[in-house]
Order: structure tokens, then sequence, then C-alpha cells
């Protein structure tokens, strides 16, 4: 099977796994709450002041609580922003920021308080599959492929078990996130539990 049909493939059987996890919320939320105490618990989000992440779409895992917990920390969050060339950015976000949809059916930051690449502490990548050593399989679009590139920050993303898959195909450009926070194993870093 060619690899692109198999990164099809897989995409979309873990975002039906995920829609069908989605069907209980109280089961979602509970998995979220443990892997989030994992993460605000880490030495990586402790020693993080600037923090991207993604805003979420249903299915996906509930990013609000990430973003309300750095503000509370004093962090400064941000999110992201795409342009054409597929080329993104992250701006300040604090909850009270007007957002409009992308034509990717996501909410984006309108306002220009741009955050450097260089300046983010910690990026929380967002994915649908990863395997254990953090290779992954976004959504398509090749952003994050392309913001990662040259990103010197770290990296974690926030899994679910039925995102972890090991029938991931490798690309030259394919960088892996450096932990994933899990809710079967508190903490993976790039495939050795700690």
């Amino acid at each position: 099977m060619e690899a692109d049909q198999l990164k099809k493939d897989v995409r979309q059987e873990v975002i039906n796994d995920l829609k069908r996890l989605s069907e209980t919320p109280l089961k979602k939320q509970a998995i979220e709450e443990n892997i989030l105490q994992s993460l605000f618990l880490s030495e990586l989000w402790r020693k993080s002041r600037v923090v991207g992440v993604t805003l979420s779409m249903g299915f996906e895992f509930e990013t609000t609580k990430v973003i309300e917990q750095g503000l509370k920390e004093g962090k400064t969050m941000c999110i992201p922003k795409t342009f054409p060339g597929r080329k993104m950015s992250f701006f300040y976000h604090d909850l009270s920021q007007v957002l409009e949809e992308s034509k990717f059916g996501v909410l984006e930051p309108t306002n220009d308080r741009l955050i450097e690449k260089e300046d983010i502490d910690l990026l929380i990548v967002p994915g649908v599959a990863f395997n254990k050593e953090g290779y992954r399989i976004g959504f398509g679009g090749g952003f994050y492929d392309r913001y990662l590139a040259d990103f010197n920050g770290k990296t974690c993303s926030l899994v679910f078990d039925e995102q972890q898959r090991e029938d991931i195909e490798l690309e030259e450009h394919d960088l892996p996130v450096a932990t994933l926070f899990t809710s079967t194993l508190k903490e993976v870093d790039n495939g050795t539990v700690s």
C-alpha cells in the first residue's frame, strides 16, 4: 500500500475512534484530566514561560484548560494562525481575544500580537496518530512539519490511547514530538518511560 494511502487510512480510522470517544463526554473528560495532570506536573510545563497550543475542534483533546492553567500560572499563551504557502505563526491569546474561523474551520486569532518562534518555550503539537517514538500523522496540511523544521523549543503532545499507532510510515521531513503525555503512561520521552 502506498504511504499516502496508508496515512489517509490511519488518519480516518483514528478520527472515527476519536469521534466515538467524544460520544461519551464524561469518559473523554476524565481521560483528559488525567493527561493534563501529568502535563501540569511535568518539568517541561513548569519551566516554560511561553506556551503555544492549538484551539481544539470537537473530537480533539480539549485545550481550553491548558490555556486557562497557563494564564493562571502567569504564562504567555499563544495560538496559531495560518497563512498562504502553508505558513503558520503564533499570536498571543488569553481567551478574551476575538477569533475568526479559517478556511479549515479552525478558530484563529485576529490580534497582531505575534509571538516570535524563538520565544516559545513549549509547543503542544496536535496530531491525529502518534507512534511511541513521537512521530505523528497530522491533519494533512503540513503546517506543523514546516514550523517544527527550525523550532528550537520543547515539544509535546497530549495523546489519547485511540491515537497511539505503530503503523505510521515515516517520511524524510517527519520530525518526532519530544514528549507524549498519554493516559496509560505518565510520560513517554522519545520512547523511554520516565
